[in-house]
């Protein structure tokens, strides 16, 4: 019963089954996730709202007297037994609205406090989940532009472990493509200023300051001997050690943010140095969806020698290796291999889906910004090609966060060498504020985010507020046992939960047992923006009933000659105090049991 939606959606799946049965009307398990239970909009409306009779009547509609969503959901209250219910209306078009007697509130929040936790649903059931996020280019330290991706996936890797899902998090090194030859010159010209030589960095390479402790590395290593040779010479030399360097760099960002990665999979490394790209391409040729030829012109109005006309992606007058990305959905075919006989990006996407696969996974996740939209059809299409439909992909699209302090927005260009790293906003608001609200938005929301506003200690800082709402939990937790030195409140005494009777007392306790809904909905929908802003209402209702305890003392937690009041209020307060706690540490953030 932790789970009161799931609970109730059960009854009423089976009371409708009951008298599907009666009519000899077929009803399968598919049908049970076309209806929901949820709370209702309106508290005058009752405590849950339930659509089933809509959503199944069109079954009835033979039947006269179930023939209209009003009359099937008047069938189903005379069938509905349960003790808890007070009251059932019927609104609007067909919705079955339940008003729940106090007790079945007092008694979740019993078995909350006994079990220590919500027991949330088994949604993945073990199902393996490759989640690559937070792979930017290992061309520099991680900036605050990759901040919001890199966050989303982690607690979004967090929330599916704890639904059931077995996550690999992922970190993908692109270190193959044209970045990493501007990257390895840039590290030379460090060298070079590292061994005495002046250096003038030229327009195309990254000037950006980190690179000045590569290459001092650079010449601790290697010294004097790779001086004045040829780029031919040098980057085999030095190649990889610049990488190890750069990719050592962001694991240590990242970790600044609390994000610590399972695998770091090496583009170079597994797939072009074991030629997996051709091997890819092949089982796609054996399957006829590999062919020569050219990427067709338009022939529309806006065709060739039209003013904002722009050539295909990839075109080349001269034949190419095309996938027929377009048999599984895709605007256009997509080249692989390019005239030259060099592989694109797009072929070593094919061999990493292909590895993704190999390695277990049937899901694969990939929160990228919104400038990579137009990659979610080819990739869909590589997916369904290369494991013949048995896996799903799922590509998230995150808006960019425009950072401001002051009133003035942060520059964040890496090739100009002004960009604000990750780790120099963690100094000034910490990695719990960045995460926390980072997630204070639906991901495809753009926002900006305002340093000054994130150091406040008011309402107005959401990750304050629910921290303050946690740490006062704490608080009156320690005031009682200063109180009442020999009570226990591992010892739960079930029947003092039912002096809880002020309404916002109430209020709390129903916001409280929605939480496992709450994380149910985030998983399923991939939005942990949700859990932020349950914890922001909650802790919200549970300042306002503190300062209500201000003006009124008999609304106080902590009443010195009433032990009873005192201990169901105490117990309301413990358990929110591990809601918070959980909810928080989805987030990967640790509740604060003081704040100063």
């Amino acid at each position: 019963m932790l789970n009161i939606f799931n609970s109730f959606k059960e009854q009423f799946f089976d009371v409708v089954q009951k008298i599907a049965s009666a009519n000899k009307i077929e009803i399968s398990e598919k049908d049970f996730a076309n209806f929901t239970v949820e709370p209702t909009k309106e508290k005058s409306h009752g405590d849950l709202a339930c659509n089933i009779a809509m959503t199944m009547s069109k079954k009835f509609s033979h039947i006269d007297s179930l023939n209209n969503p009003r009359k099937l959901a008047e069938k189903i209250i005379s069938e509905l037994k349960n003790d808890n219910i007070a009251k059932i209306d019927i609104a609007g078009p067909g919705f079955i609205n339940l008003f729940l007697k106090n007790e079945i509130f007092y008694d979740i929040i019993s078995q909350l406090l006994k079990n220590k936790s919500f027991i949330f649903p088994n949604l993945g059931h073990s199902e393996k989940i490759n989640l690559e996020y937070a792979s930017p280019n290992p061309t520099g330290p991680i900036h605050v532009g990759h901040t919001r991706g890199a966050i989303y996936g982690d607690v979004l890797a967090s929330l599916l472990s704890k639904v059931g899902f077995n996550v690999l998090k992922e970190y993908y090194i692109n270190d193959a493509g044209s970045q990493i030859m501007t990257l390895i010159k840039s590290a030379y010209l460090r060298y070079l200023e590292a061994s005495g030589e002046k250096i003038e960095i030229t327009e195309g390479l990254y000037p950006g300051e980190y690179l000045i402790e590569v290459g001092k590395a650079l010449y601790s290593k290697f010294q004097d001997n790779i001086k004045h040779k040829s780029e031919e010479d040098y980057i085999p030399l030095i190649r990889e050690f610049v990488v190890d360097e750069m990719v050592e760099m962001i694991k240590s960002d990242l970790l600044a943010l609390g994000i610590k990665h399972d695998s770091y999979f090496s583009e170079k490394e597994n797939l072009h140095d074991q030629n997996k790209i051709p091997q890819t391409i092949k089982i796609l040729e054996e399957q006829g969806l590999i062919y020569e030829g050219k990427l067709e012109t338009p022939k529309t109005e806006k065709g060739v020698g039209a003013k904002d006309f722009k050539m295909p992606e990839g075109y080349d007058e001269k034949d190419q290796t095309l996938f027929k990305s377009t048999s599984f959905g895709d605007d256009q075919d997509r080249v692989v291999r390019k005239a030259d006989g060099s592989y694109t990006y797009f072929g070593a996407d094919l061999a990493y889906i292909k590895s993704k696969f190999e390695r277990g996974a049937t899901k694969f996740i990939m929160p990228l910004g919104y400038d990579h939209a137009g990659y979610i059809k080819r990739l869909t299409a590589a997916t369904k090609a290369l494991t013949n439909d048995k896996a799903e992909l799922k590509i998230i699209l995150c808006q960019m966060v425009k950072f401001v302090k002051d009133g003035e927005p942060l520059k964040m260009s890496k090739r100009a060498g002004n960009f604000i790293t990750a780790r120099q906003v963690i100094e000034e608001v910490s990695a719990d504020a960045l995460r926390f609200i980072m997630l204070s938005r639906k991901n495809d929301t753009p926002f900006d985010f305002d340093l000054n506003k994130v150091i406040e200690q008011s309402k107005d800082n959401p990750i304050f507020y629910v921290q303050y709402a946690h740490a006062r939990c704490c608080s009156v937790i320690r005031q009682f046992h200063a109180t009442f030195e020999n009570e226990k409140l591992d010892e739960i005494n079930d029947t003092v939960l039912k002096n809880l009777t002020d309404e916002t007392e109430i209020e709390l306790i129903k916001k409280i047992i929605s939480f496992p809904r709450v994380v149910e909905l985030s998983a399923t929908t991939f939005e942990p923006h949700r859990i932020n802003f349950y914890l922001q209402e909650l802790s919200a209702i549970f300042h306002a009933l503190w300062n209500k305890g201000g003006e009124n003392p008999e609304l106080k937690f902590i009443i010195k000659d009433n032990l009873e009041i005192t201990k169901a209020r105490i117990y309301m307060i413990n358990a929110l105090r591990i809601v918070i706690s959980t909810g928080l540490d989805i987030f990967n953030i640790k509740a604060l049991e003081e704040m100063r």
